[in-house]
């Protein structure tokens, strides 16, 4: 289906929740802030609504208040728009709000995406949801103002990896000097983002790359993030997002991976895959029923930490040894 079809429904629908994939990141953010920016422009009554808080990191942007992870309160809407989710049960608990008799609009540019809605518009060659929003605003020529191009350059520069990541292209640059165009401070945005780490956070990290392994033929990098680590170090789960790009970063590493034990459950293990070379790492995750990109992609795994490890090194192993020289 075509962006016309998500204007339409857009158009003619009242009442929206918008909601994302569980453990928030720049992208999904950004993506539901701009959608909920434009709704409201529109005289729509709008509730975001995600499983999970948004990251402390991403609170300096405008309106952050406005979304809920408070899944309790009993909300009157028409349609769901679902952003930057390739699957429906990533969007965790949020899944129970949604009756069958509400609409469901699948906005995504993950390659893995299940064409879950009823209307689904899926770009995989997009740089991020972000882009997409700011696709509908052009289409629907709606004037962006100052807030919404934040809200969409962070969705952008977070998945891009600040513009260094393969979903990186011409159009990415000029889409991005449009949203600056209406007076962004970029080194104030990424300050923000990037900058304003907590001890805690520092702490976490300090403890994940002590325990970084290496495969015997050093092309695989991986570290494990332990409850333990977690509760010594006073830091949630939300600051292990970009711990696993210091495992890629590594010299001859092809791919990198990071188990994470989710704190309230121990067996409920998190998996981050990175790849910079010509592995797709999202059909690695597309094995264990996550997904993503081809060089970066995730899963959620159950069962003990060693378990999953050995199961996915395996795997990893797999796809990498064809590569090797």
């Amino acid at each position: 289906m075509s962006i016309k079809k998500v204007i339409e429904a857009i158009r003619e629908n009242n009442s929206f929740l918008i909601t994302s994939h569980v453990n928030m990141e720049g992208d999904s953010v950004g993506s539901q802030l701009a959608m909920a920016k434009l709704l409201e422009g529109m005289k729509k009554k709008v509730y975001i609504v995600d499983n999970d808080p948004i990251p402390v990191n991403y609170l300096f942007l405008p309106k952050t208040k406005d979304a809920s992870n408070d899944l309790t309160l009993k909300r009157d809407f028409d349609a769901a728009l679902v952003l930057d989710c390739p699957s429906l049960k990533r969007i965790g608990k949020v899944r129970d709000l949604i009756t069958e008799d509400k609409l469901i609009v699948n906005i995504d540019h993950h390659v893995s995406n299940e064409r879950f809605g009823d209307i689904d518009w899926v770009k995989p060659f997009a740089s991020s949801a972000g882009e997409m929003i700011w696709y509908i605003y052009k289409e629907m020529r709606r004037k962006l103002t100052k807030e919404a191009a934040m809200y969409i350059y962070t969705a952008i520069l977070t998945d891009t990896g600040s513009f260094t990541y393969d979903n990186t292209r011409p159009n990415t640059h000029e889409i991005a000097s449009d949203l600056l165009s209406y007076g962004l401070d970029p080194a104030w945005i990424a300050m923000n983002i990037y900058e304003r780490r907590s001890v805690p956070e520092i702490k976490l990290l300090g403890s994940a790359l002590t325990a970084l392994k290496m495969n015997e033929a050093g092309d695989v990098a991986y570290i494990e993030v332990t409850q333990e680590m977690l509760r010594s170090s006073g830091a949630d789960i939300s600051k292990t997002e970009n711990v696993v790009n210091y495992a890629r970063s590594i010299d001859k590493v092809e791919v990198a991976v990071v188990f994470k034990e989710h704190l309230a459950d121990k067996n409920l293990i998190m998996v981050s895959f990175r790849s910079k070379g010509e592995v797709d790492v999202n059909e690695i995750a597309s094995l264990f029923g996550g997904g993503g990109h081809k060089r970066a992609a995730g899963c959620t795994v159950t069962g003990e930490l060693s378990d999953v490890r050995g199961k996915i090194l395996d795997k990893v192993e797999e796809f990498v040894k064809p590569h090797r020289a």
